[in-house]
C-alpha cells in the first residue's frame, strides 16, 4: 500500500509558477513638471500600453489598435483620438510599416536655472536599453554645460531670441507659448501654423526681413 503510494506520487506533475517581471522606465520628471496632468487618463493608458510593448533592443512598439483598446480598457475610437493627442505633445512618433503602425516614444526631461526655472528641455528616443546611457548623457553635459557634446540627447533652449526688422529683438519663452497655444481651438492653431509657414518662405525671399531662432 504505502509502496504504490509512493510509486503515484513520484508520477504527478508539479504545478509551475510564474509572474510577469518586465518592466520599464517613466520618468517622475514627467510628474513634476506637470506633463502628466496635461493628458487625460485614457491618453495615459495608451502610453503606457505602446511603452509595454516596446521592443527593448529598437525602441520600436507596433501593438494592434484593438491591442491598445483591450489592454487600456477604452474604444477603438477613442485610442485614434488619444494616439493623436500624444502625437500632438511629442510623447510618440507614428509611421507605417505596411497596414500596421509603428510607434517610437520621446522622452522630454525639463532642465531649470539655478533658481529653478525652465530654461531648455532634453529629449530623446525611449530605447529600454539604452535609458541608462542616455541619463549619463544628460549628467555629463549638464555637468560639463557642454551641450553641443551631447551624443544621444537633444537639448533645446526654451528661451528663444527674435531679430525682426529694425534689429528690434524680443524674448519669449516657448514652453510658455507652446502651452498657450495648445488652448486655442484647431482652427485657429492651423492659421497660426499657416501664418508661420508663408513668413518662413518669405525670410528667404526678403533681405530685409531677418528672424533668427536661437538654440541652446
Amino acid at each position: 500500500m504505502s509502496t504504490s503510494h509512493g510509486i503515484a506520487s513520484s508520477n504527478t506533475k508539479k504545478e509551475t509558477l510564474q509572474a510577469q517581471t518586465q518592466w520599464f522606465h517613466m520618468f517622475k520628471a514627467m510628474v513634476d513638471t506637470g506633463e502628466l496632468a496635461k493628458l487625460s487618463g485614457s491618453a495615459v493608458k495608451v502610453y503606457l500600453v505602446i511603452k509595454a510593448h516596446t521592443n527593448y533592443s529598437t525602441g520600436l512598439s507596433f501593438p494592434a489598435i484593438e491591442t491598445i483598446a483591450l489592454k487600456s480598457g477604452i474604444s477603438i475610437a477613442q485610442v485614434k483620438r488619444e494616439l493623436k493627442v500624444l502625437e500632438n505633445l511629442n510623447y510618440i512618433l507614428k509611421s507605417k510599416k505596411g497596414r500596421c503602425n509603428v510607434y517610437k516614444l520621446r522622452e522630454k526631461i525639463e532642465i531649470t536655472d539655478d533658481a529653478g526655472k525652465p530654461s531648455a528641455v532634453a529629449t530623446w528616443d525611449y530605447l529600454p536599453k539604452g535609458v541608462k546611457e542616455a541619463v549619463a548623457d544628460l549628467k555629463n553635459v549638464l555637468l560639463t554645460g557642454a551641450f553641443s557634446d551631447a551624443k544621444i540627447v537633444h537639448i533645446e533652449s526654451l528661451q528663444v531670441n527674435v531679430t525682426h526688422l529694425h534689429d528690434q529683438a524680443m524674448n519669449f519663452n516657448v514652453h510658455q507659448m507652446i502651452s498657450d497655444l495648445e488652448k486655442l481651438p484647431l482652427a485657429m492653431r492651423k492659421q497660426l501654423a499657416s501664418a508661420f509657414e508663408a513668413s518662413n518662405r518669405r525670410k528667404h525671399t526678403d533681405p530685409d526681413l531677418k528672424l533668427y531662432t536661437a538654440h541652446v
